[in-house]
């Protein structure tokens, strides 16, 4: 056989592999017609629900999106039709689509299909499309997390590689992306091929900033910072006036300190953002720009200044409303400047409450018209939530409770143990007992209650009764919430082994998650930029502190995606500074974060004594006490109580 005739068996054996490995990722309660639709053609899908949503009570709802990686995904809500063995519904497609992919939920459960989803890939004149494979890699990489997937970066892989064997001239346009993801999935082949790439590179002869940009970028992932750095200085003394100076000029702004010499490097900014080609590409960001500008004049207390900053930029709609909000929540948290923050407060909540009826903006195609409504009246919630504490805090509390009501009770629906929060300090001073106190009861039972809203019950109930017979009470209330919680957590048990690392503290000493076989071991990823994660370190600490006599329990704090060049001081300075009795692992690196597939923090792991994983938590939703609850009962059964 001739070296040429073996290669092109090699390839053929090579995608007929992927073919195989890729289609074994089961369907079967999912189908489509026709068989290999074309971009552009009328789809019959038919369903039938599994998984977590076979057994729903609430009516299913299907939710398409339609997908091309340069346009982005839109979603299109779709009319169920009931029939003998599940449903069928229509799916309208564009001749730009290189993929469909679909939401199947009900009860607020998704049908995940085990993480494989459900899509369509899409044909033109009978052959698939080119694009297809790269964007649904893309979807196992990033866009399915909006139908209920983790991230999956070996199936990732595989497409790329199959979008790659049918069009080559696609991989060496997105080298640096495939380099990044292929270094995810083989660490240990990645360092070899990222060493070919750049040797290629140089050979070829690097020709525009595209290309200088690409062995840098690659450099850089290689942690060759030093060539990195060359690569780049070699870029700016051959293209001294090239794109590169766009970003300079934007790093300069943002570390600008002199608000004259600042107002004007932003005025130069948006000059050219309108004028010039290469600047072109900032003006998504020109809204963030001019908040930095304003944000000066909120710190200064200098309201006139605010004031013209708002009109000579034209802040108006959504960003003005999200400014006024952010800037009153702040002044209120320090209780400084009230009746200004409920001047700028009310301007926001008004326009938030206007938008749910009458919207001025579009609807975003990456929303169903339900998802749009519910995003609107959550922004409604959280500027009443802030205009209600405000008022409550000047003394104004009739003012307060119909905002609380509507944040609450109307939006959240009771959920929300922040705003249940406020809702319960108003509510106090507004509405009697008989009205109130069963309402911060339902709090209770449904475990969205904070020690502010015990504490105001605890008030009330000890004007008719003892101090002894309290802690029936509250025992009572809470019974409800623990029992189902538990049955909620017996649901969320998984059982996958956890990957085992090894990781340097703040002290310099190697810690092997080996060292705690045998014992239940939290892992809390995290970082010092990270807002939800500091929210959520004073339960941390309570936590620490109840199992600091326990032998079998051990909590890590893994200090991932950390910014700057000096991450052990951030992370210690900000650990100390706020007397946390954390054990801190750094992960620089962001190895073990990419093991243990984290897509967002705080993330937290509960390891179970046979070293698999048994509970995980992502995001903080704001209670303290519901944190300790959750957390204690995942310890709890980790140990097989």
């Amino acid at each position: 056989m001739s070296k040429t005739i073996y290669m092109k068996a090699q390839k053929l054996l090579l995608v007929i592999l992927l073919f195989v490995a890729i289609n074994s990722y089961s369907q079967n309660n999912f189908s489509y017609s026709p068989e290999k639709p074309n971009a552009g053609d009328l789809i019959t899908i038919t369903y039938t629900p599994s998984g977590l949503i076979a057994q729903g009570t609430s009516p299913l709802e299907a939710v398409a999106y339609n997908f091309s990686g340069e346009k982005g995904q839109k979603a299109n809500e779709l009319q169920l039709k009931k029939t003998k063995d599940g449903y069928m519904a229509m799916v309208k497609t564009d001749t730009s689509d290189n993929l469909i992919y679909f939401k199947f939920s009900a009860d607020g459960k998704i049908d995940d299909n085990k993480n494989n989803g459900y899509w369509i890939q899409l044909n033109k004149n009978g052959q698939l499309k080119k694009g297809a494979d790269y964007d649904l890699s893309l979807f196992y990489q990033m866009f399915g997390r909006s139908v209920g997937l983790q991230p999956d970066n070996e199936k990732a892989m595989q497409y790329l590689d199959k979008e790659y064997a049918a069009h080559p001239e696609t991989k060496e346009k997105t080298m640096v992306s495939y380099l990044s993801l292929y270094s995810q999935v083989h660490k240990d082949l990645a360092p070899a091929l990222i060493q070919k790439e750049i040797e290629a590179a140089m050979k070829a002869g690097l020709k525009d900033e595209d290309d200088f940009d690409k062995v840098r970028s690659m450099y850089a992932m290689s942690k060759l910072t030093q060539q990195a750095k060359f690569i780049d200085s070699l870029k700016k003394e051959k293209f001294p006036k090239g794109k590169w100076t766009v970003g300079d000029y934007i790093q300069k702004y943002f570390k600008e300190k002199d608000l004259t010499v600042k107002t004007s490097m932003l005025d130069n900014i948006i000059s050219k953002a309108g004028k010039d080609p290469d600047w072109k590409q900032i003006q998504p960001s020109l809204p963030y720009f001019k908040t930095l500008i304003v944000n000066e004049y909120v710190a200064k207390k200098d309201w006139q200044g605010l004031d013209n900053a708002v009109r000579k930029y034209d802040i108006k709609s959504a960003d003005l409303a999200s400014l006024y909000n952010n800037t009153a929540w702040g002044m209120q948290e320090k209780d400084e400047d009230l009746q200004k923050a409920e001047e700028l407060s009310g301007k926001a909540t008004v326009w938030a409450k206007n938008e749910l009826k009458k919207p001025t903006q579009p609807k975003p195609d990456y929303m169903t018209a339900k998802d749009w409504e519910k995003s609107r009246e959550r922004t409604y919630g959280m500027y009443a939530d802030s205009y209600a504490m405000i008022n409550y805090k000047l003394g104004y509390y009739k003012k307060a409770l119909p905002y609380a009501e509507d944040a609450a009770i109307k939006i959240a629906e009771g959920k929300n143990a922040d705003e249940n929060n406020t809702y319960a300090m108003v509510a106090s001073k507004v509405l009697s007992p008989k009205k109130f106190i069963p309402q911060l009861e339902k709090f209770v039972k449904e475990g969205v209650a904070t020690q502010s809203v015990k504490d105001i019950l605890k008030k009330e109930y000890l004007k008719n009764h003892n101090e002894a017979s309290y802690e029936n009470y509250m025992a009572a209330l809470e019974k409800s919430s623990y029992i189902k919680m538990i049955e909620d957590l017996k649901n969320q048990m998984l059982s996958e082994k956890a990957t085992p690392f090894m990781l340097v503290d703040l002290k310099g000493e190697k810690v092997n998650l080996a060292d705690w076989k045998n014992k239940v071991v939290v892992l809390d990823f995290w970082a010092t930029w990270c807002g939800p994660c500091k929210a959520s370190f004073p339960a941390m600490q309570k936590m620490v502190a109840k199992y600091k006599d326990d032998p079998e329990v051990k909590f890590l704090f893994i200090d991932t995606w950390e910014q700057g060049d000096q991450k052990e001081k951030a992370a210690s300075d900000f650990i100390t500074a706020n007397k946390y009795d954390f054990h801190v692992l750094m992960d620089n690196e962001s190895k073990v974060v990419e093991q243990f597939k984290v897509s967002g923090i705080p993330t937290k792991f509960v390891i179970g004594k046979d070293g698999n994983i048994n509970f995980k938590s992502v995001g903080f939703g704001g209670s303290n006490d519901q944190l300790v609850s959750e957390l204690t009962a995942m310890i709890d059964m980790a140990k097989g109580k």
